[in-house]
């Protein structure tokens, strides 16, 4: 027990800044190991071709890679703007409460920074921009309540509301957000009222960009949200229920809810405003995913936006509360990071128990390698995929395009905006095939087609040259 204690006391003791750059040490070391994945590839395509909106998704995470595009495309420079947002949220948690108790921001800062899913948070997605911008928009929703009655708080309600905007830009979740600050500002806070109509005008013409996009391209991404993504769900399911009821246990962790259910009725007066507002974005996330989770899977990374909210909640916590809080949080974390690091170390070799997974990983890391070995063969063809995973990941690792040829899945339509496949008409194509078996579904496409295979690291993987096609 002496030494579990001596970690929390080692954290509790940490000024924020040693903490913060304790994370980013493992935040940078988790960016380099980690395969780029198949939604980073994706992304990466955005930036690289710059738009105000995207099939699947709002734009946000293709803005963010753009930016990185400008400097460079190396997978630790992509990754900073998540290796950055959690830290830069903890900073805005101790500037927002450090007035009210200088060592508990200290240690509400530190609790977020080294929660498990916060350290190991190290990817430039759609959930990025909405973690960021919608702890940005509750910060500044919180100072406009602490400054009512002053000039200010209209400002700091228009900085609400642009990050809201700017939240709802990077994924349609926030719209939970949005709801939470209805109900807020015009239910149960009717007084704040005017701060509630400045958010909401502010964060209007962000939604409206969105919109035009829509309106400009046949409504295809609210489409993509509203139908095709939604076409296997099959009405209520236990477990699907049962499955988002133990992701929450496991985001917010059992000893933070334990806590969180003797804290509720306590009470701080100087902060009573701004914890009410965290409660209701809490609980209306909490119940809006809930409702979604009756008809659909839950995504780990989905709800991640409202865990700051889950943590300033703790506010009222006694002073010595908040070191056994940090003690049970960093034994979980560090035994995160330790798994993750051994796993990350492991040579391909380590995974041949299971071919699959070693497959994937030595293209995730090699694809270029594996690349030359099939144009040796073929010639320096016009690469395609069946897929937009696939086609992501070999387009970022090779470097050049890759186009997405058949159904493939219902993400994989963005890349008809960019390819013109008339101008294909009769040429012959390289085709990465995932399964061999995929060829018979190849061939309809072309004249003739022919299999190709090579073999690297042990593993091997499937082509088909398709001449002439249609």
């Amino acid at each position: 027990m002496t030494r579990k204690l001596s970690l929390g006391s080692h954290i509790a003791r940490l000024t924020l800044l040693q903490g913060l750059f304790i994370a980013l040490v493992i935040k940078l070391a988790l960016a380099w190991l980690l395969p780029v994945t198949g939604d980073e590839a994706y992304f990466v395509l955005w930036g690289r071709h710059l738009d105000y909106g995207y099939y699947d998704h709002p734009p946000m995470a293709g803005w963010m890679t753009w930016l990185q595009l400008q400097l460079s495309d190396h997978r630790v420079w992509l990754r900073m703007p998540g290796i950055v947002t959690e830290l830069l949220i903890a900073l805005w948690l101790h500037a927002l409460l450090r007035r009210h108790d200088a060592d508990k921001a200290r240690w509400l800062a530190l609790l977020f920074t080294f929660s498990p899913l916060s350290l190991l948070f190290v990817f430039t997605l759609t959930d990025t921009g909405c973690i960021l911008f919608a702890a940005l928009s509750f910060v500044c929703a919180w100072q406009a309540l602490q400054t009512q009655g002053r000039g200010r708080s209209l400002l700091w309600a228009a900085g609400a509301g642009a990050g809201l905007g700017l939240a709802f830009l990077s994924k349609y979740f926030a719209v939970f957000l949005g709801l939470a600050y209805l109900i807020y500002f015009f239910v149960v806070n009717a007084r704040a009222w005017r701060t509630g109509v400045v958010l909401v005008l502010v964060a209007i013409p962000f939604g409206l960009v969105n919109l035009y996009w829509n309106y400009s391209h046949c409504w295809s991404n609210l489409l993509f949200n509203l139908v095709n993504r939604n076409q296997a769900a099959e009405g209520f399911s236990p477990a699907n229920l049962f499955s988002y009821l133990g992701m929450m246990l496991y985001v917010v962790l059992p000893p933070i809810l334990l806590v969180l259910w003797r804290l509720r009725r306590e009470a701080d007066v100087s902060v009573a405003e701004g914890l009410r507002l965290a409660r209701v974005i809490v609980l209306t996330g909490f119940v809006g995913f809930l409702l979604v989770s009756l008809r659909k899977t839950i995504g780990l990374h989905w709800v991640l936006w409202f865990y700051p909210m889950v943590l300033v909640l703790l506010w009222p916590l006694a002073r010595e509360g908040w070191q056994r809080l940090l003690t049970l949080v960093g034994w979980v974390s560090a035994l995160h990071v330790v798994v993750l690091f051994v796993l990350l170390a492991l040579p391909n070799e380590a995974w041949k128990f299971n071919a699959k997974i070693q497959r994937d990983l030595i293209s995730a890391r090699e694809a270029p390698a594996i690349l030359a070995l099939a144009r040796a063969q073929a010639g320096n063809l016009p690469l395609a995929a069946q897929g937009y995973t696939p086609a992501s990941v070999l387009a970022y690792q090779a470097g050049e395009p890759v186009m997405v040829m058949g159904r493939g899945s219902k993400y994989a339509r963005q890349d008809d905006f960019w390819t013109d496949f008339r101008a294909l008409d009769g040429k012959t194509v390289l085709v990465f095939l995932k399964r061999a078996r995929e060829a018979g579904a190849v061939s309809a496409w072309f004249r003739a087609t022919r299999p190709l295979s090579v073999q690297y690291q042990g593993q091997v993987y499937d082509f088909v040259v398709g001449e002439g096609f249609d």
